[in-house]
């Protein structure tokens, strides 16, 4: 019993100093939202190649929410121009990035094998996907989530990579979880991947 307990204690003080490097993402103290000024500062992430000054990160939909009025969804083009902003908590790493063009939200995300994409519940019924295929591919390799961030919103969204088991059978794992929900009295959005 003795050896079981000082592993466990090994294990949780090896991962205390990675869980400490990982970045937190601010979020309000409590419903009156007594830290919200902490939300409106910029956060900073090395540059992709690793190179130079930490680029800013994107809006934070927290503290500055999109306009209330509803709008139709943005044609293809119309992304090229979309603003980056921040998730309140990103759990994929740099495998997605969110853009915000008036109050629809694009999340794209590049992770091998992608397959599956389904609504696990929503309040409001509009939620459009594209697997993105490179050519000679079965299974996709990047996927975008295209959904309106209005008050009173809430949704979960399950992205699924498959693999080819044993016999040729298809195995299916949760690969992101993007949670999104803008409540009555809440000062912004809340979305998340995981």
């Amino acid at each position: 019993m003795k050896k079981l307990l000082w592993t466990g204690t090994v294990l949780l003080g090896a991962l205390a100093p990675a869980q400490a490097a990982e970045p937190q993402s601010a979020r309000p103290a409590g419903a009156d939202g007594a830290a919200a000024g902490a939300l409106a500062e910029t956060s900073a992430v090395a540059p992709a190649g690793g190179e130079g000054a930490a680029a800013p990160r994107g809006r934070v939909l927290e503290a500055a929410p999109p306009a209330p009025e509803k709008t139709p969804r943005p044609a293809a083009a119309e992304w090229d121009a979309a603003e980056p902003v921040e998730l309140a908590r990103d759990g994929s790493g740099a495998a997605c990035k969110a853009r915000m063009r008036r109050e629809w939200l694009r999340i794209d995300c590049a992770a091998p094998s992608l397959a599956v994409v389904r609504t696990l519940g929503a309040s409001a019924g509009e939620a459009w996907f594209r697997l993105d295929h490179r050519p000679n591919e079965e299974l996709a390799s990047g996927v975008s989530v295209v959904f309106p961030v209005r008050l009173g919103d809430r949704r979960v969204i399950e992205i699924l990579s498959g693999s080819f088991e044993y016999r040729g059978e298809m195995g299916m794992t949760t690969r992101f979880v993007i949670s999104e929900q803008w409540l009555d009295g809440d000062a912004g959005p809340v979305v998340s991947v995981l």
